[in-house]
């Protein structure tokens, strides 16, 4: 006990008097005005002067070395001849040190010498990545002031072009910063070993137990004998994850230990290693949306329908509004990246007035990257239509369709800067197949612009039309309102009025202007107005407003938004939320 009581009474005399010194010691430092950051945040000095263990030997100590700190720092910045004058003073107790910096005449960069060895001498001058292409692209140029991170980014950015495409065994074997006082000028030096042309060799899988080998096949861009490039990897391990068939996937290629053998020899075998999904899931779950309402689901997947690694998702939804059961059969991807699939649904709404209750099978085929995702299609669909005050109706309809979408953004969850867009065709062609032939064109896009770091204009618009006989289904239709439409009217209010319901017209056009303000990296807040209706004629499209504040959270999913809307012309507010990018 009497030697932890010691203990104690050395660690508080040792501690006291330190925090009695702290807070006595200040730096100044008089440099021209882009050297402040770096001298602030590095020199010891300043890192050290708060610290509550700081004395004044220690303080002695540290004053002495500066100056050396100091040339070291301005070095890494292109100085190496800056005049130093410190001074240290006592004022009312307080201990300051002094420095006023004068950091000389910059070094420039006078010459780049970049020379290289390996297999990249022998190639052809038009084969990337070539030595007259590293050379040009090279980041320091004669003339730059020198600068030691420049530097460093340099040699990295320079070694990087080459380990990414043909030659991942490329290294550095020497470099070299020769500076010269007398004229303020550096020379660099590189010297870059490429090692040898890799080409990828056959592809191995290993972990299927449950898929057949096509499935990962299919997907693969990677052909034998092709040049090593590492984005073929980085697609090939992309697409194997969005395919839905696997819990993890590693994918390598063994470019070492190649090296000594003959040209033919420099292959790299590709090795895919996986670990599969659980062939069945089922799922149940509740939630609430501001458009139809609270809802239950139930759901189904089989990831390998007859053991032909064929998808199968299905759903029962029940929903305040609407209600629909259905299940979709998505087969493997192609050899030639075509996705296609064959669906099937029954589904029933009452909103507005308006009862509908359709049956729905169709085949479609996809193709393209998210970039630039594209489809066909062929559809047939029964429909049946109740009007409140009016009759009820029965139409059939068989249709080819097309669509495209192109995303440009710099982030697909939560994106701030590029554009969406969306086309979509469905065509009638045949009367024996439906009441009418008719055509509906629909076009969405929305554009996202950073107006500065942390006020962001997201702006959307909305086109549809229908054109031929006046015999499309409601299904073909168009009406507005609701979270993601003209915020502050109910879900498919804005419509054509018949008898005691609001009915789909044959035009459709809204648009929407928001600004987010972020507040934190997370939480921001938003302004928005939204427009539009549909119509049967263009000259009957008169658009109603909405206008409201509301909040923004980034979540791992995309952002979540809460609004409050009030409807210009109804008079009344209304509460509406969304998740996610709805593209």
């Amino acid at each position: 006990m009497k030697k932890l009581l010691l203990i104690f009474l050395f660690i508080l005399l040792w501690i006291l008097p330190a925090q009695a010194e702290s807070g006595r010691y200040q730096v100044e430092i008089s440099a021209p005005t882009e050297l402040d950051e770096l001298l602030k945040n590095h020199l010891d000095m300043m890192k050290w002067r708060d610290n509550p263990r700081i004395n004044a030997a220690e303080w002695q100590r540290l004053f002495t070395i500066a100056p050396q700190n100091i040339k070291d720092l301005l070095t890494t910045v292109g100085y190496f001849s800056p005049k130093i004058s410190p001074s240290l003073e006592n004022k009312n107790g307080v201990s300051i040190a002094k420095f006023t910096v004068d950091p000389g005449q910059p070094v420039l960069i006078k010459s780049v010498d970049i020379t290289f060895s390996g297999d990249i001498t022998e190639q052809l001058v038009d084969i990337k990545p070539s030595m007259q292409r590293l050379r040009e692209t090279w980041l320091l140029k004669p003339g730059a002031q020198f600068h030691q991170g420049n530097w460093d980014l340099a040699k990295r950015r320079l070694l990087t072009d080459l380990l990414v495409e043909r030659y991942p065994n490329a290294n550095i074997t020497n470099s070299k910063a020769e500076v010269n006082l007398e004229t303020h000028s550096v020379a660099l030096m590189i010297e870059v070993h490429s090692g040898a042309a890799i080409k990828f060799g056959n592809t191995t899988i290993e972990g299927l137990k449950r898929y057949p080998a096509r499935v990962v096949e299919n997907l693969n861009p990677i052909k034998p004998n092709s040049i090593y490039n590492q984005s073929d990897l980085l697609t090939f391990q992309t697409r194997l994850q969005e395919s839905g068939y696997f819990q993890s996937i590693e994918i390598t290629a063994d470019t070492q230990n190649i090296e000594g053998h003959n040209t033919e020899a420099n292959v790299a075998p590709v090795r895919v290693k996986v670990v599969e999904n659980r062939s069945v899931k089922m799922g149940i779950g509740a939630g609430y949306s501001t458009n139809t309402g609270a809802r239950t689901q139930l759901t189904y997947d089989d990831l390998n329908i007859l053991n032909r690694g064929w998808r199968l998702a299905s759903s029962l939804k029940v929903e305040q509004k609407a209600q629909s059961i259905g299940g979709q059969i998505q087969l493997p991807v192609t050899g030639k990246g075509y996705r296609d699939s064959m669906n099937a649904s029954l589904n029933r709404s009452a909103i507005e007035g308006q009862t509908l209750s359709t049956t729905q099978t169709g085949i479609k085929r996809a193709w393209g990257p998210r970039k630039r995702e594209q489809y066909v299609g062929a559809n047939y669909l029964i429909e049946q239509q109740d009007v409140d005050g009016g009759e009820t109706t029965t139409k059939h309809v068989g249709t080819l369709s097309y669509g495209i979408t192109l995303r440009r953004t710099d982030n697909e969850l939560s994106p701030t800067r590029g554009y969406l867009f969306n086309a979509q065709f469905s065509a009638a062609p045949l009367d024996s197949l439906s009441n009418g032939t008719f055509l509906q064109s629909y076009f969405k896009t929305q554009v996202y612009y950073p107006i500065s770091r942390s006020t962001q204009l997201i702006a959307r618009a909305e086109l549809g039309m229908v054109n031929g006989k006046n015999s499309a289904p409601e299904a073909f239709l168009f009406r507005a309102g609701g979270d993601q439409s003209v915020r502050g009217y109910a879900y498919q209010s804005l419509g054509v009025i018949e008898n005691d319901a609001i009915v789909g017209g044959r035009y459709l056009a809204t648009g929407s202007v928001e600004v987010v303000q972020w507040l934190t990296n997370q939480w921001g807040a938003a302004v928005f107005i939204d427009m539009g209706n549909a119509a049967n004629r263009v000259q009957d499209l008169d658009p109603v407003y909405g206008y409201g504040l509301g909040a923004r959270w980034k979540s791992p999913i995309g952002p979540i938004g809460a609004d409050i809307a009030y409807g210009e012309d109804t008079g009344k507010y209304r509460l509406h939320f969304n998740i996610g990018v709805a593209f």
